[in-house]
């Protein structure tokens, strides 16, 4: 099975990016995928949801800060199959999201998500940012036209703005292999 990471946000995003999100984790499950989250609420929980409801595996890579987190909090997502605690900070289990993910697609996102894309670019990782989603999935776009992030280009980010073609774009690389397409 492809394991998938949705790099996104808890923060509020307008309910058109909502439902992309819905589409996404739909479209994640309906083709076999394992979902990767930080395990959060917002747009993770979404997406989780989504998937779960698909019939889909969802796991929930969570932080030391959120391992006892209340369940009425907004931040807690009950849609992770699979919860890993890590005991690692916000910032250090964005390692363990990405090296558990086979692609990673940005959705939104702030400083974590972005911190999260440049580790799956240094390991080489397929990497798709969903267009028209706003915050740093729309910013990877205006700083990286070409998809590199450096001279190096050691994984292209692709940029497409419908998320059925994101999932089939992401398990295309999984499969021939490739980042750099």
């Amino acid at each position: 099975m492809v394991q998938i990471g949705v790099l996104t946000t808890y923060d509020q995003v307008p309910d058109e990016v909502t439902e992309k999100v819905r589409v996404l984790g739909k479209a994640l499950a309906e083709r076999g995928c394992i979902v990767v989250t930080g395990a959060n609420g917002g747009l993770m929980t979404v997406v989780s949801e989504a998937a779960t409801m698909a019939g889909g595996i969802t796991v929930g890579i969570m932080a030391q800060e959120l391992e006892n987190i209340d369940p009425k909090h907004k931040w807690y997502n009950p849609y992770n199959t699979i919860t890993i605690k890590t005991g690692q900070t916000f910032t250090a289990r964005s390692s363990t999201v990405v090296r558990s993910s086979d692609a990673v697609i940005i959705v939104a996102g702030g400083v974590g998500s972005l911190t999260e894309v440049a580790i799956a670019y240094n390991l080489r990782k397929p990497i798709i940012a969903l267009k028209g989603s706003g915050m740093m999935a729309d910013k990877l776009a205006e700083m990286f036209p070409d998809g590199y992030i450096d001279h190096r280009c050691l994984s292209k980010i692709h940029f497409v703005e419908d998320p059925v073609e994101a999932v089939e774009l992401a398990c295309r690389l999984v499969k021939e292999g490739s980042s750099r397409a």
